[in-house]
Formats: structure tokens, C-alpha cells, sequence
């Protein structure tokens, strides 16, 4: 078993999960009863429950309620900043204001120190620092969902920020023009974005597996280099002020549905399914027989 306070995640389990539903025994209406009133699993708290059943709120007990009013306000805010960029809104008017600003005309020392800094925002720097992180851990509890989250996470976030580049297609701030569907490819910021997921789920990782996990100064750490990022892509003029909010907010969304990702496989595989479930693999396994 693996040693995580958090829990196993199913992973090193030698029972056959096929069989493992039908050892489980019969459910009275009594025990239907109490499994409803059961209150939501809470990612906030030490440590996630276990052998629950999973049942129709499913969303429910893999996201506390406070992880779901975040997950809310972030796409929310996301969808707002889209669609003040579509209409030229105040943020845009406060984008045109912030990058008047020429901060490497006003501190040409920190211009080479600000373009090498802003490579760390770009994946190759922080993919391979999480992929140490998930891969020790994965190493330690003996089980590669560390490293699966780790390469789902970067595989989202290729794929969301990539879609959302293209078909946005927001004119570069060099062209000085605001305009959306101007043939572009920076918005939502890759950096911030890519400093949100990667950082959150490393947070997220150490919580997971991690037997007293520094947490508060791994997210204090990780909301200061998320700041440092995007001042220094506004010192260099690379993003508009809106492209990196809004990588923000899709970097928060997106780690938010990886550990709901996390959170709803890890439970069904340590959780038998329903008595419905159990009585169709029953019937299955009959058929299969006849045939």
C-alpha cells in the first residue's frame, strides 16, 4: 500500500477490479440511504476520504464546494476578458495605457536580465522541472499517475492555449493594434498560463504524495513567480495586459479540471461501483458465457 497520507490512488492493488465488484456484498436500502446524505469530499482539508461509494454527485465529491465557487469565478472572469476584448471594453483601453510604457527604454539594465527570465515561463524550462517532480513521486509510491497527470496537463494546455491563439488570433502588441481575428497568436499568454499549471499541479503533487508538504511556501513561491512573469513580459512588451490575465485564468481552469481528472479516476478505482453496476457486470459476464 502506498505510504501517502493522502491515501493510494489504486494503483497498487493486486485484486482484479471486475472482481473486486462482485466480492463486495449486497446493499440494503438503509446503507442506499446514508451513502446520499454524504457530504462532498473537500481537496482543502488533510486528507481525501476513502472506500466511498461513487455515486450520481460525482462532481460533487471529487471538487469541495469552495473548489467549484473558484472554478466558477475563474471561467467567469475568463469569459469577460474575452469578450471585452471583442469589443474594445475598458480593459482593452487599459491595455492601449499599460503598453505606452517603455520599460526597457526607461531601465535598459534589466532588459537582458528580463528576456532570460522570460524564457522560464515557456514549457521547456518548467515541463522538465514538473516531470522530476511527478516522476520522484512516482518513483515512491510506485504508480505512474504522477507522471500521467503531469504529461495530461501539458497536454491541455497545448491543446486549449493553442486552439484558443488560433482561432482568437489577436494582433501582436508590435503592430499596436488591439484588434482580434487580425491573424495573431497571443492570446491567452502561453507564460502565465503554463506558470499556473505547471506550478499548481507541483503544489498539487506534493499534497497528493508528499508526507509533510511544504505548501504554503511552494504557493507562495509559485504566486511570486507568476507575478515576475508577467511584469516582465510588460517590461519587454511581448503581451498585452489582458493575454496574461487571461492565461491566468485559463492556467487556473485547467488545473482545476486536472485534479478534478485525478480525483474522479482515483476514486473509481478505489471505490466499487454501484449495485446497479455490479448486477450489469453480472449479466454481461452471463452472456459472454453463452457465447
Amino acid at each position: 500500500m502506498s505510504a501517502s497520507p493522502h491515501g493510494t490512488d489504486g494503483h497498487d492493488l493486486d485484486v482484479d477490479v471486475a472482481e473486486a465488484e462482485l466480492a463486495v456484498p449486497e446493499l440494503t436500502p438503509d446503507d442506499l440511504s446514508a451513502a446520499r446524505v454524504e457530504g462532498p469530499v473537500d481537496l482543502t482539508g488533510p486528507a481525501p476520504a476513502r472506500h466511498r461509494p461513487l455515486r450520481g454527485r460525482w462532481l460533487a465529491d471529487a471538487l469541495s464546494a469552495r473548489a467549484r465557487m473558484i472554478s466558477a469565478l475563474l471561467a467567469g472572469s475568463l469569459a469577460y476578458v474575452i469578450v471585452d476584448i471583442f469589443v474594445q471594453g475598458p480593459l482593452t483601453q487599459l491595455d492601449i495605457l499599460v503598453q505606452r510604457w517603455d520599460g526597457e527604454a526607461q531601465f535598459p539594465a534589466l532588459s537582458d536580465a528580463a528576456w532570460i527570465y522570460d524564457k522560464l515561463g515557456q514549457r521547456s524550462v518548467l515541463v522538465p522541472i514538473l516531470l522530476v517532480v511527478a516522476g520522484v513521486f512516482a518513483r515512491r509510491h510506485r504508480t505512474w499517475r504522477p507522471v500521467v497527470l503531469a504529461m495530461v496537463s501539458f497536454l491541455v494546455l497545448n491543446v486549449v492555449v493553442g486552439a484558443m491563439k488560433i482561432l482568437i488570433g489577436r494582433a501582436e502588441t508590435e503592430t499596436g493594434s488591439v484588434d482580434v481575428l487580425a491573424g495573431g497568436v497571443i492570446f491567452p499568454s502561453g507564460h502565465s498560463s503554463n506558470m499556473v499549471l505547471s506550478g499548481g499541479l507541483i503544489i498539487y503533487l506534493f499534497w497528493r504524495y508528499a508526507e509533510d508538504p511544504p505548501l504554503r511556501r511552494l504557493t507562495v513561491l509559485i504566486a511570486a513567480l507568476t507575478t515576475v512573469t508577467i511584469l516582465t513580459s510588460l517590461f519587454i512588451g511581448s503581451h498585452w495586459l489582458t493575454d496574461l490575465v487571461a492565461g491566468v485564468l485559463v492556467g487556473g481552469l485547467l488545473l482545476q479540471l486536472v485534479i478534478l481528472f485525478d480525483r474522479a479516476t482515483a476514486r473509481y478505482r478505489d471505490n466499487p461501483p454501484t449495485l446497479f453496476g455490479r448486477r450489469l457486470l453480472f449479466f454481461a459476464r452471463l452472456e459472454s458465457d453463452r457465447h
